[in-house]
């Protein structure tokens, strides 16, 4: 497994059924009714430049319930950023002090480039309009939750397909397990074209229609997403 996680190409199949099995096994560690201290020792940097609630409580949260502990970056107006400090040499500082960090920033390419200023792994977060690989195992192990399988669903994924990072790193991994894939977004929001065109020639089924009553009923999944206004181009 590659110790950082950028995208959902550092990981196999395989070592995502892993994970996804270790998840389903950490579960009453997750719901507070076990106490598992596997992490006790070690400890895991924060690094927040965008705004967000659930991604960073639900790091912290998880290196607590797993007796780690958690430094945040905090406010970035009150961090070094303000002062110039690049986030090459921001990351550099952090891998002198944890074990590990979670990074999020409006800029694509982000994570991969603290990856390389880093000696500590790196999991990406969320990196601008690119992707929030993360947030995608959580979303297939809520699907495999619900249907007791990964394996050819056929999944709807609604709205704003252009901006949205979720939708980018999840239609990648579902079409590795062979779902069928329906985009269903207004033209101006459809998901970019040199995503479509990977996907279709790694052999993805791929069905993209603004019709968004008509194509529901045939869905085993539906994954709506808001529109990203804080990265359309002429956002203020």
């Amino acid at each position: 497994m590659n110790d950082d996680l950028i995208t959902m190409d550092d990981l196999t199949n395989e070592e995502i059924i892993a994970l996804l099995d270790d998840a389903e096994r950490l579960l009453p560690v997750a719901h507070g009714e076990e106490y598992l201290p596997l992490l006790q020792g070690k400890l895991l940097a924060n690094m927040f430049f965008e705004p967000s609630t659930r991604t960073r409580m639900s790091f912290e949260a998880a290196m607590k319930r797993l007796g780690g502990d958690v430094v945040n970056l905090g406010d970035v107006n009150s961090s070094s950023a303000v002062k110039g400090e690049t986030l090459f040499d921001t990351m550099k500082m952090v891998d002198g002090y944890c074990d590990i960090a979670a990074l999020r920033h409006p800029r694509q390419g982000a994570a991969q480039y603290a990856a390389d200023a880093c000696g500590i792994p790196i999991m990406n977060g969320g990196d601008g309009a690119g992707h929030h690989p993360t947030q995608t195992l959580l979303d297939l192990f809520t699907i495999r939750q619900a249907h007791g399988r990964l394996d050819g669903l056929t999944v709807a994924l609604i709205g704003d397909l252009r901006y949205g990072r979720t939708v980018h790193s999840l239609s990648h991994a579902l079409a590795r397990f062979d779902c069928n894939l329906i985009f269903i977004s207004p033209t101006q929001l459809a998901m970019p074209t040199e995503i479509v065109d990977d996907l279709t020639a790694g052999g993805a089924k791929i069905t993209q229609t603004e019709d968004l009553y008509g194509s529901i009923p045939d869905a085993d999944v539906i994954y709506m997403t808001r529109i990203q206004k804080e990265r359309f181009p002429d956002y203020v």
